[in-house]
C-alpha cells in the first residue's frame, strides 16, 4: 500500500525543488493546468467518478479494468477528500485517501503507477522515472486547445503531450513513450483521458494504455 507520506510526496509533482534562497520558478502552462487548477470545484459531493482502463499490446488480448474515485466534501471549504479504488484484482494499486484536494488526484495516482511500472520493466529507479516526468512538465510539454465530443455535443478541451524519456538510454524501449492528457471543464473532475503509448521497435511490440472518464454517480451521504 502507498502510504500517506508517499502521497504527500507525489503532490509535489508540479513545482520542482529549488534551493532555499532561490525563488521558485514560474509554473509552466502544463503544470498550471494539471496541478494548480481546481478540477473538483463545482462537484456536488458526495459522488463517485468512474473511469475505464484499457491496455492494448500487439499479440495479446486487451486488458480492461475500472478506476473509481469516491469524492466527499472536506472539512475545509472548497476542498475534497478522495478515496480511490485504483484498478482491481492482480492490477490493484492501494492508495490512501487524498485529503483536502482541489485538483483531481487521479493524476498523481496514475503518474505514480507509471513510474513503478517503468521501474519494474527496466530495472531502473522509480525516483528517476518520476523526476524525468516532472521535468518534462516544465520544459517539454506541449499544450493545445482542442474540441472534444462529450454527451452528444462538442466541448472545448485542452490537450497536453510530452515525451519524457527521449534520448535517455536508461529508459530502454520507453525512450519513445508519449504521455497524453485531455482535460475539459465540462467533464466532472475535468479529466477526460490520460494515455500513454510506445511504438513498436525491433525487439518489442507497440502498446498503449488509456484511462477514460466513464460517468459520475451520486453517493449517499455518510452520517
Amino acid at each position: 500500500m502507498i502510504g500517506r507520506r508517499r502521497l504527500a510526496a507525489l503532490a509535489a509533482t508540479a513545482p520542482l525543488l529549488t534551493a532555499a534562497d532561490e525563488p521558485p520558478p514560474p509554473l509552466s502552462p502544463a503544470q498550471r493546468l494539471l496541478f494548480e487548477t481546481p478540477h473538483l470545484a463545482g462537484l456536488h459531493a458526495p459522488l463517485r467518478l468512474d473511469y475505464d482502463f484499457l491496455r492494448e499490446e500487439a499479440g495479446r488480448a486487451p486488458v480492461r479494468d475500472t478506476i473509481r474515485l469516491a469524492v466527499r466534501a472536506s472539512q475545509d471549504a472548497g476542498r475534497f477528500d478522495v478515496e480511490p479504488e485504483f484498478l482491481t484484482g492482480p492490477r490493484v494499486m492501494h492508495y490512501p485517501v487524498a485529503r483536502g484536494f482541489r485538483g483531481n488526484p487521479l493524476l498523481l495516482f496514475t503518474l505514480d503507477r507509471d513510474a513503478r511500472e517503468l521501474s519494474a520493466a527496466t530495472g531502473g529507479s522509480t525516483v528517476w522515472f518520476r523526476t524525468r516526468i516532472r521535468q518534462a512538465f516544465v520544459d517539454a510539454a506541449t499544450v493545445q486547445r482542442i474540441t472534444l465530443p462529450f454527451e452528444g455535443g462538442e466541448v472545448p478541451a485542452t490537450e497536453v503531450l510530452l515525451q519524457p524519456f527521449g534520448g535517455e538510454p536508461r529508459a530502454r524501449r520507453y525512450q519513445a513513450m508519449r504521455l497524453r492528457f485531455v482535460l475539459a471543464e465540462a467533464v466532472p473532475g475535468w479529466l477526460r483521458s490520460i494515455g500513454s503509448e510506445v511504438p513498436a521497435g525491433d525487439d518489442h511490440p507497440a502498446f498503449r494504455e488509456e484511462i477514460v472518464f466513464a460517468h459520475a454517480e451520486p453517493m449517499e451521504a455518510t452520517p
